[in-house]
């Protein structure tokens, strides 16, 4: 049964996520996160895991597609909005700014590397070990 469920979330994730993504991560809280937490984390509210990780937020660069998605499901706005609302947060001593890269394959290298990072994917397949568990 567990292997169906993960085939069906890796065959079909972009359709069963649709604009949310496939949350990845590594080194985050053991309990799995519900929705509205994990929106949290991508709005910057939230600065460290239960287990004592920092929060590392991990995006594609402000002008590719995966970041306009990102910015619509987080924020319910254009990726400039979303990127005027990390500055503010950031500028505010808030939170510490996510980290960009080039690629949805750097984010998951990125990932893979480092404990406490998070990371929305929508068109790379994620390595099994690195998809967050939703409630």
């Amino acid at each position: 049964m567990r292997q169906i469920l993960l085939f069906l979330l890796l065959a079909g994730g972009p359709f069963l996520w649709g604009q949310e993504g496939i949350p990845i991560g590594k080194g985050l809280d053991a309990k799995p996160l519900t929705s509205k937490q994990l929106k949290e984390v991508f709005l910057g509210n939230r600065s460290i895991w239960n287990n004592g990780n920092p929060v590392t937020v991990v995006l594609t660069s402000s002008h590719s597609e995966g970041f306009a998605k990102t910015a619509e499901w987080a924020l319910n706005a254009d990726a400039f909005d979303y990127q005027k609302h990390w500055l503010s947060l950031v500028f505010q001593g808030r939170t510490n700014a996510p980290v960009f890269l080039s690629t949805e394959q750097a984010v998951i290298d990125y990932v893979q590397n480092h404990d406490g990072a998070i990371g929305l994917l929508f068109e790379a397949k994620p390595p099994e070990e690195l998809v967050v568990s939703l409630q």
